[in-house]
């Protein structure tokens, strides 16, 4: 007689991942020469701080209509570092904790730990960087390691100083910018260097690795590099907050990353002097070809990708705290300072218009934009100290949905889309919420 054991009930959100992987798997074993290209290139999510290699905080997946709060996770200590979303969902996290884990994957089902992490110094000012085999890439104090997808070390890399929240530059290639200037290029299968190291401080000391760390927070002098670089692949170039040694302010540095003989040289393409100097990481457009910044006179200033020569500028009112937002199509949402109304640009080529403003909004979040022509971010409540998720019209402003975040205070440090549409947001007193469709969750 036959034995019918229990019924498996399979969750759609399990359902949706794995026939998309039986269809890239068909894919590729019809039309290939019967080589798979294993080189680590970013996640289909949210793979990197800013999303992506260029710091736009935009996404092409659909936010569900249903989208509800999942779950929330404390994390032990503050969040600094936008949190990281793999392709499938689940959460990198890191915080400031005194004790126990400091870098956190948590599973997108629950917020159960896949694996954590104790790590030393600077691991809170980096978010990881993920590729699409749920790989972690990720910087403390001295070195920059590369995990596994179940938490194993794979690879270790000795830096001078803090390693910044690395990007990919090409496939299986990983670039990573220390806060004391050294830039690094390495095989993310074995670290082998790709490209000779460039010291943009020569006399950075390697035997204090936290040297000057504390002015990356408010962008001062002694930290040479204090945000992720912008890079445009297509174009092997890549972008940098620099202050050099002496200078009496920050500025923008281009550089490029092209091929040479076997292997790649790093080597600078322009630098540009921005007034006031810099602050908060670079962000570049969709086709590579503008490149826009903060100043510390609250200016918005887009130069151009290729040479630095100065587009526009625009007065924000107020410098960003981080990078800024922008969309395929030349939309802008500058991050201002906490508590600043939700504000929407537009590069008109030679100049920057304002689209609208929500004076009734105050942003406590970097923003996201949607392919679905709206913006996400979070607000503190009006006369509260709670906070809500919110999402926009881009078009004229409008509030489509507001989305509670019980108990949430403070600020977060950004609004992360997995491919599926699900959102996750971290509060800087160390509390992560995850939503996602009501249907996926029981």
């Amino acid at each position: 007689m036959a034995v019918v054991g229990p019924r498996i009930r399979v969750p759609r959100r399990v359902l949706a991942p794995l026939a998309l992987l039986l269809g890239a798997v068909v894919a590729l074993s019809a039309c290939s020469d019967g080589h798979i290209d294993v080189r680590s290139v970013a996640s289909p999510g949210w793979a990197s701080y800013g999303g992506n290699g260029a710091n736009s905080n935009y996404t092409y997946p659909s936010i569900p209509d249903d989208l509800t709060l999942s779950w929330t996770r404390p994390t032990g200590g503050p969040v600094t570092a936008p949190l990281t979303l793999s392709n499938q969902s689940n959460v990198n996290v890191t915080a400031n904790t005194a004790n126990g884990c400091n870098l956190l994957a948590l599973d997108p089902n629950s917020g159960r730990m896949n694996f954590c992490k104790r790590m030393r110094a600077g691991i809170e000012g980096n978010s990881t960087l993920l590729d699409q085999f749920d790989q972690p890439y990720v910087g403390e104090e001295t070195t920059f390691v590369a995990f596994n997808a179940g938490g194993a070390i794979r690879w270790r890399m000795p830096v001078i100083g803090v390693p910044l929240s690395a990007k990919f530059a090409a496939p299986g290639e990983v670039l990573v910018v220390t806060t004391q200037g050294q830039i690094l290029m390495l095989n993310t299968q074995n670290s082998d260097f790709t490209a000779p190291e460039v010291r943009l401080r020569p006399e950075a000391d390697p035997g204090d690795p936290l040297w000057g760390y504390g002015d990356c927070v408010s962008n001062g002098p002694r930290c040479a590099v204090p945000a992720p670089p912008a890079v445009d692949e297509q174009h092997s170039r890549f972008f940098l907050n620099f202050w050099p040694t002496g200078a009496i302010a920050s500025q923008i540095r281009g550089f490029s990353y092209a091929k040479q003989n076997d292997g790649r040289v790093v080597r600078e393409i322009w630098h540009a002097d921005v007034p006031g100097g810099v602050i908060g990481a670079p962000t570049l457009s969709a086709d590579g070809n503008t490149l826009y910044t903060f100043s510390r006179l609250g200016q918005v200033v887009a130069l151009d990708a290729a040479t630095g020569k100065t587009k526009w500028t625009y007065d924000n009112g107020g410098y960003g705290f981080a990078s800024m937002t922008v969309s395929p199509d030349g939309l802008i949402i500058p991050t201002g300072v906490i508590g600043a109304p939700l504000t929407l640009l537009r590069d008109r080529g030679d100049k920057a218009e304002q689209v609208w403003q929500r004076k009734d909004l105050a942003v406590v979040s970097l923003s996201t934009l949607t392919s679905s022509k709206t913006a996400w971010t979070v607000v503190r409540d009006q006369g509260k100290n709670s906070l809500s998720l919110v999402e926009v019209d881009t078009s004229n402003g409008a509030t489509k949905r507001t989305v509670a975040m019980p108990g949430a205070e403070g600020f977060t440090t950004g609004v992360a889309v997995s491919p599926s549409g699900q959102i996750a947001t971290a509060t800087n007193i160390g509390e992560v919420f995850f939503f996602d469709s009501k249907k996926n969750i029981d």
